[in-house]
Parts: structure tokens; C-alpha cells; sequence
């Protein structure tokens, strides 16, 4: 699912960081991207590429806090990690915290991995998982449904960690 292209030796990174902060969508997709936030089954129509639904819910920056979106690079080439990591609210409710991220690792292609640190609602309002396109395969970890512990703000180490491999068209969880 990760678009690199190496040119003259330069490695360059190709994503779309989905957020429409006055209702958020918190997810990445690599093509074909929409700024729906009513999260629905996978494959979803409104996106058309390889998309990762790291939490598809209504979650929202308030403005005067911490809340924000970061994303970098970690590791060295060919062991790089591009880390999405997301401290966002429930757009309904600003004390509804969530802490996740989406990481993609250079060494794995097609394979990426979501850690949750804190889902104020376990989940309950979201979809999770991967897609290749609105109308092809998809992997799917749930739908509106409590199933991500929902951790706590002093959370240093994942409560739950899915890793989706389109490869095989499986996914596996730890935590």
C-alpha cells in the first residue's frame, strides 16, 4: 500500500493525510481520496485507492489543547517507518480522547500497522481496517463496534496492535 519510487536514489513518499478538521476523518489513503466522515463497511466507494481506515469516525482537533496529527519518518534506508500518529477528540464530546497511529515500514511492503493507546469508546462508532480500492478487496478488523481497549492518557505502550498484509489478505492482533 505504500507508494515509493526510488529516483536517482531518492526515496519519495506518496500519501494523502485525510482530515477535515471541522469533522474529522482520520485516515490514509494513497489515491482517490474523499473527505467522508460516516464511516460505513469496507470496500468503501469514497475511496477509490488503497486506503488505511486507521479509526473512520468523527473525530476532531479542538482548538487550545494538545490535540493534533504528526507524522515523520524513523529508522534509516531500507528500514524506514513512516508514523502517522494521531491525538484527536470525539467531535461529538471534547473529553472523548483518542491515540492512535498508522505505521507503514519500508522493509514490508503492503503491510501496515495500526497501535491504539487510547479509544475513549473502544471503537464503538468507527471502522477498521485496510481496502485496495472502493470496489476491490478489502480487510476489515470491525465496524461500530467495541472491540479496541480503550486505554488510558498515560499509556506508553500499545493496548492493542493490528497488522493488516495485503499480501495475504489477513490481518493479526497482539495487546
Amino acid at each position: 500500500m505504500w507508494g515509493i519510487s526510488d529516483t536517482c536514489n531518492t526515496k519519495q513518499e506518496h500519501f494523502h493525510l485525510i482530515s477535515n478538521f471541522s469533522k474529522g476523518t482520520t485516515i490514509i489513503c494513497l489515491a482517490g481520496c474523499a473527505g467522508d466522515w460516516t464511516n460505513t463497511a469496507l470496500p468503501s466507494g469514497s475511496f477509490s485507492g488503497p486506503t488505511a481506515f486507521g479509526l473512520w469516525d468523527d473525530l476532531y482537533i479542538y482548538s487550545g489543547t494538545s490535540e493534533s496529527v504528526y507524522y515523520g519518518a524513523t529508522g534509516t534506508y531500507p528500514n524506514r517507518n513512516m508514523v502517522f500518529e494521531f491525538y484527536m477528540a470525539h467531535y461529538s464530546s471534547s473529553t472523548r480522547y483518542f491515540h492512535f497511529q498508522i505505521v507503514f515500514n519500508e522493509a514490508s511492503p503492503n503491510i501496515v500497522t495500526y497501535k491504539y493507546y487510547q479509544v475513549a469508546d473502544g471503537g464503538a462508532s468507527a471502522t477498521v481496517g485496510v481496502q485496495s480500492s472502493g470496489s476491490g478487496s478489502s480487510i476489515t478488523y470491525s465496524v461500530d463496534s467495541v472491540t479496541i481497549p480503550y486505554g488510558s492518557s498515560t499509556t506508553n505502550t500499545p493496548t492493542l496492535t493490528l497488522t493488516f498484509n495485503t499480501n495475504t489478505g489477513t490481518y493479526s492482533s497482539s495487546g
